[in-house]
């Protein structure tokens, strides 16, 4: 319980002022011998942890002012003396104060009323008081919780307008029944109330309003004239209300004038209409900038907004991307026809005969004699051996014409030159080689990019629906559990829904709140990463549909006898929401080294996938990068991505041995013929398609299991399992495979589909 000198001024100036609605509650009487329903919202207030001290003197006053009775005293301290006291046991007992247990001591406190003027009060006009009470009691409780606990501004849920409704209809009625010397104070509200409802209002919300306040005045007398009245000053002043503020207010007293005048409606003498005037003319006179900056409640608290700014800014994005992905694309045109051959105009020997010429016969004293009795310069006498030398054959002096055996002195200087120029060729002859590999991997790459952007893009451009009547739904049902929302955004795209909504930070972790997503949605949700803190106590949730399915999987793994390390490489991630990448990676020999070039490759595969690159062109783009980082680089690459929400399993394999999935009757077997990856430039992988039913177990492996069991090995040992459980059905095929001697690194991943 909070001190007194723990409040704002601003919050004991709210205190000072609840004293006018209990007057107004304990004045709403619809006969003298009923009491006033003051009760009701007292109880009320103290269920919405107003400070019991602070709240009761104010109760009294209320009371006292409207009823300065004995019965009236003993009505106004009756309550506060058994509530005080209940709070005072149960905060003994360490138990909170419920509505019930409000309630009954609420009345509880009547009985020294009845009992003090029980010749007033008979039996009928007990039961009366009772009801009433009690029935206040609970729906000033519904939009007294909503503004006070849950603090929303115009997120109300039905049952909670009809609280509103009808709190303000009772207080209606004991402001109706203020006569100040003829002066009414109830049609002074009437024209604020009227001219409020015109100009902040909704039309619906506007009617409501209107009608709650004309319902109190005309139960007060019972004449429905009153609330017709009020409704068609709404009605028409809100035709007017785009035309200014004094047009409404003209609308007001013109229906106000037809009203009591020509209908009678209500008795109309010289201060009502005064009344009314000074009460719509206040809101008038307002300046500009004032009534500017009064709450609106015209639309949906500027969600709508913010909704079409979203959907406008999606189409900006999708254009921009767009673009992007077209330059990618050209970059990639550029890259992919770019001529890189330095060497079109000669053949191998001819270029290798010229450079043996100019190192060894450039500084030779005899070079002119020699190209005089040629009659051309001497390259040409070169081309021979430069052909021996580039097939990888051992140079001699054989291999050179009889011209220059019988004149040049510096053989060996020939035959040493043109070593040296096949190496140095063969060298740029490489470089060539990976300088238009490197090209084509670039070219590739911006493809690659271009199609990611591409896809992003069009599904940046599918429509999203907003769901408003969903959103005020969802806000609902978790009041009820005492979950306060104050925001809630969900959109539905492709069949799935998309959920933000703002809470308070002590509610994240209640267990009610994800039960009530699912069953407002009518499906099952899943949180979207961590809750983000958003001031001020509260902190915003992201959901997304469930999938269908799920998955559970299992994995065992041996090294190979006297290796350090296993060269089998597997990965099992989630991408994004509904997908599932198992992989095993084999790389070439065992130990270390094949431990580092297995994971290099899963990693790579893995990071590509994760970015949302297609299958294809990510295989292609390793397969290039590992043929450049090393010739005798390769991995065997065994792939498996699950969709979640279909059913379907992609298969991928370069190199990788077959697959197997355990279905409820059979074993079928995923064969494949590929090559590893990093062999050739081309990778051309083995894909294939396969749809799963909940219970179907897919099972990848590394040939160290494939050499030991074989695929019919393999078929027979899962055909004949007693279980469907992934890790069992690892552990059992693995100690299949070692008891059988498997003489390579072996691993085994398992993948149930539930």
């Amino acid at each position: 319980m909070k001190k007194l000198n723990n409040y704002r001024d601003g919050d004991i100036f709210l205190y000072l002022l609840s004293v006018v609605p209990f007057f107004l509650c304990a004045n709403a009487k619809i006969n003298e011998n009923v009491l006033g329903l003051a009760l009701g919202l007292y109880v009320a207030l103290i269920y919405c942890r107003c400070n019991f001290f602070l709240i009761s003197p104010m109760y009294v006053a209320g009371c006292a002012l409207a009823d300065a009775s004995v019965v009236g005293l003993v009505y106004a301290i009756s309550p506060v003396v058994f509530l005080g006291c209940a709070k005072i046991l149960h905060y003994s007992f360490a138990k909170p104060l419920n509505m019930i247990s409000a309630n009954i001591f609420a009345c509880l406190s009547l009985l020294p009323v009845f009992i003090f003027d029980l010749s007033v009060h008979k039996l009928p006009y007990v039961i009366t008081s009772v009801v009433l009470n009690q029935v206040f009691c609970y729906t000033s409780t519904i939009i007294c919780y909503a503004l006070i606990i849950r603090g929303v501004r115009n997120k109300l849920s039905s049952d909670e307008i009809m609280g509103g409704a009808i709190c303000l209809t009772i207080m209606s009625l004991g402001l109706y029944r203020l006569n100040v010397f003829g002066f009414m104070p109830y049609f002074m509200v009437v024209g604020w109330a009227v001219m409020v409802c015109t100009h902040s209002f909704s039309l619906s919300a506007g009617t409501l309003i209107c009608f709650a306040i004309g319902a109190g005045g005309a139960a007060a007398n019972v004449n429905l004239g009153v609330c017709a009245a009020i409704i068609a000053m709404f009605a028409v002043a809100y035709g007017f209300r785009k035309l200014g503020v004094w047009f409404s207010f003209a609308a007001v007293m013109l229906i106000d004038l037809l009203s009591g005048v020509f209908f009678e409606a209500y008795p109309y003498d010289l201060l009502h209409p005064v009344a009314l005037a000074v009460g719509a003319g206040i809101f008038a006179v307002l300046p500009k900038k004032v009534r500017a900056k009064m709450p609106v409640y015209i639309t949906d608290n500027g969600t709508a907004g913010a909704k079409q700014m979203v959907k406008h800014n999606r189409g900006e994005v999708f254009a921009r991307l767009t673009g992007v992905a077209k330059v990618f694309y050209e970059m990639g045109d550029c890259f992919g026809y770019r001529p890189t051959r330095a060497f079109t105009d000669k053949s191998p020997s001819q270029v290798i005969a010229r450079e043996v010429m100019l190192r060894t016969c450039a500084s030779c004293p005899t070079r002119a004699a020699c190209q005089s009795a040629l009659g051309s310069d001497t390259g040409v006498l070169f081309e021979g051996v430069a052909s021996v030398a580039l097939s990888g054959g051992r140079i001699s002096g054989a291999d050179l014409p009889t011209f220059v055996n019988a004149r040049c002195t510096n053989i060996p200087a020939i035959l040493s030159n043109c070593a040296e120029s096949v190496s140095d060729f063969n060298k740029r002859r490489e470089n060539e080689k990976q300088y238009e590999l490197s090209q084509q991997i670039v070219a590739e790459q911006m493809y690659g990019v271009g199609k990611l952007i591409s896809n992003l893009a069009d599904d940046i451009n599918r429509g999203v629906n907003f769901d408003t009547t969903l959103e005020q739904k969802l806000v609902e049902e978790l009041s009820y559990s005492n979950i306060v929302c104050t925001e809630a955004v969900m959109y539905s795209k492709n069949g799935e829904f998309f959920l933000n909504i703002t809470v308070r930070s002590d509610d994240i972790n209640k267990r009610a709140l994800d039960e009530i997503v699912n069953k407002v949605l009518g499906c099952r949700m899943q949180r979207k990463g961590n809750p983000q803190p958003v001031g001020s106590g509260k902190a915003t949730l992201s959901f997304c549909t469930e999938p269908r399915y799920g998955a559970i999987y299992g994995e065992a793994t041996a090294r190979k006898d006297g290796s350090s390390e296993n060269g089998d490489s597997k990965s099992v991630q989630k991408l994004g929401s509904d997908k599932l990448f198992v992989a095993i990676c084999d790389g070439m020999g065992s130990g270390d080294d094949a431990h580092e070039g297995s994971t290099a490759t899963l990693n790579m595969v893995e990071n590509f996938y994760k970015a949302g690159f297609e299958g294809e062109s990510v295989l292609n783009m390793i397969n290039r990068l590992l043929m450049l980082r090393s010739k005798d680089s390769f991995s065997a690459l065994d792939l498996c991505v699950i969709d979640l929400r279909r059913a379907i399993a992609h298969f991928v394999k370069l190199g990788g041995v077959q697959s197997f999935i355990k279905r409820a009757d059979n074993v079928e077997v995923v064969n494949s013929s590929a090559l590893p990856i990093g062999i050739v430039e081309e990778a051309v992988p083995f894909t294939d398609n396969k749809l799963l039913s909940p219970g179907d177990v897919v099972m990848m492996v590394s040939d160290g299991i494939a050499d030991s069991l074989g695929a019919d090995g393999i078929s027979l040992i899962l055909s004949r399992a007693e279980t469907d459980y992934p890790q069992e059905l690892c552990d059992l095929v693995l100690a299949q495979a070692t008891k059988r001697g498997a003489k390579d690194d072996s691993t085994v991943l398992a993948v149930r589909l539930v």
